[in-house]
């Protein structure tokens, strides 16, 4: 059965914005529209495997954290939806993921070191600590008004 909540794009001359279904089937649309945007900008190849993996942990979070069972959202009587607003100019490219669900706490989170969560044979629990090794700026901000914004800045390193 096909889901009938259609993605949603608007263009303008500063940003891009996506909106699509907080659902798992949407990540590979997700990482494929973040790889092809990043390498029209001018990333490297290398760069741009950075962007993919940090953007789509993050959007894996919101659908299995912020939206899980039983969790109460921001916005209640909703469908679940990712929104992504992205810039891009010669110096940088900013995408900020934006959801209705759970509320997280960014800044008080302190995931196990990864050798350690490695060594216990954890498989999750990465996301957070591949953000911030492979973008340049991570920021987190959540109310009841807006709901969550994870904000990732990568720059374009000139040649």
């Amino acid at each position: 059965m096909e889901d009938s909540r259609p993605v949603k794009i608007q263009r303008s001359d500063s940003a891009l914005k996506i909106a699509m279904p907080g659902d798992v089937t949407y990540l590979a649309h997700i990482r494929e529209f973040i790889a092809d945007l990043a390498l029209k900008v001018g990333f490297t190849e290398e760069d741009v495997a950075k962007i993919e993996m940090s953007v789509d942990e993050a959007c894996t979070n919101v659908v299995e954290h912020a939206y899980s069972t039983g969790k109460k959202w921001h916005v209640q009587n909703r469908n679940p939806e990712i929104r992504l607003a992205i810039q891009a100019d010669e110096n940088q490219l900013v995408i900020e993921i934006n959801d209705h669900g759970q509320h997280f706490d960014f800044s008080a989170y302190q995931p196990a070191e990864p050798q350690t969560r490695a060594q216990d044979m954890h498989t999750g629990g990465y996301g957070i600590a591949i953000m911030r090794k492979f973008m340049d700026e991570v920021g987190f901000h959540s109310s009841a008004a807006t709901g969550n914004t994870l904000r990732l800045v990568k720059y374009l390193k000139k040649t």
